[in-house]
């Protein structure tokens, strides 16, 4: 696409002490940073039931959202997707992108909650970045689909798949709607 590959940090050029004003005064401190349900252009939330949640998982490396195209599994993952959203033309397939949250304890031992925090929002980044990784491949495959049918969303280190296996937490996951 036509997003820059390495974004500068965006805390390079962000004033902070108006965050750090309203944080000594202990203003907002009982809020906690939630992830909103993805809306569509109606104002339907899309992260509700969807119609069908396959357990789909395109797996990544790690720390990477390079996805695997040469895989034959990931190869068929891909003909699924494209089967959904030709069985129901109104349709929507949701890609949800996870990574894995093996490593939450080593960053708050390396730099306390102020470093979870920085790392959480670089999980966000990284698991939207794989969910793009398999839109893009789809599109490759598939030119001829309607890009506004596939929504993305990076959901971090929030719902981890497995508490053993970091390999089932570096995943995207299938949800399809269809919109009344």
């Amino acid at each position: 696409g036509d997003r820059l590959k390495n974004p500068v940090d965006g805390g390079r050029f962000l004033d902070m002490q108006y965050l750090q004003a309203l944080q000594k005064q202990g203003k907002f401190a009982d809020q906690v940073v939630a992830i909103a349900p993805i809306r569509t252009g109606n104002s339907q939330p899309l992260e509700g039931d969807p119609l069908l949640k396959k357990d789909i998982r395109f797996f990544f490396q790690p720390n990477s959202a390079q996805l695997d195209e040469g895989a034959k599994e990931n190869q068929d993952f891909l003909d699924t997707i494209k089967a959904f959203l030709q069985v129901s033309p109104g349709s929507e397939v949701l890609l949800r992108g996870h990574v894995d949250n093996g490593r939450i304890e080593e960053f708050r031992k390396q730099g306390g909650e102020e470093l979870v925090k920085s790392m959480a929002l670089k999980a966000m980044e990284l698991s939207k970045e794989r969910a793009d990784a398999v839109r893009t491949a789809l599109l490759h495959k598939y030119p001829n689909l309607d890009t506004k049918r596939i929504e993305i969303v990076g959901r971090g280190w929030e719902e981890p798949a497995s508490d053993t296996n970091p390999d089932l937490n570096r995943r995207v996951e299938v949800q399809w709607f269809t919109l009344e």
